[in-house]
């Protein structure tokens, strides 16, 4: 793990810490973040960290928009505890899923967390190529584990 946290660019929120092999790009008006990740062969995942007010639907709903996004079928209420996993990281209670589909035919694997911070939803998605995510599963479990409070609490 790097040592350096990257915060976030607008004030209260969450601050966090990222591998040293992750190459940060700069946040944009949508994004608190965004990191890119680099495989063999050219392959590349991207994470990108958003939040927006207020539950966005909830966590069944956003899990659905990920799984449409690798082409899969949505899930039910009843689904999300076997499609979920629950982490604590510092306080704060984080849902995390695991899937895989295509994009544009390529086997493509979604590692996902959604975060309740303070009245809003913060959403950590990485997306990239099934091999790749492999590799940096623990990395990104790791990385969700490093979330801290920069200014609002859980």
């Amino acid at each position: 793990m790097a040592n350096t946290a990257v915060r976030t660019a607008d004030g209260p929120g969450l601050s966090w810490t990222a591998p040293a092999h992750w190459n940060a790009k700069p946040a944009s008006a949508m994004r608190k973040g965004t990191y890119v990740i680099t495989g063999d062969a050219g392959a590349a995942a991207e994470l990108s960290i958003t939040a927006f007010p207020g539950s966005v639907g909830g966590v069944l709903a956003n899990i659905n928009r990920w799984r449409g996004q690798v082409q899969l079928p949505p899930i039910t209420g009843s689904d999300l505890p076997s499609a979920t996993r629950t982490i604590d990281a510092n306080g704060f209670q984080v849902t995390t899923v695991d899937f895989a589909g295509t994009v544009a035919g390529a086997p493509t694997r979604v590692l996902g967390a959604i975060v309740p911070v303070g009245g809003s939803t913060w959403f950590f998605k990485l997306t990239g190529p099934v091999g790749l995510l492999d590799r940096e599963q623990a990395n990104f479990t790791a990385f969700l584990l490093t979330i801290r409070s920069a200014g609002v609490q859980p």
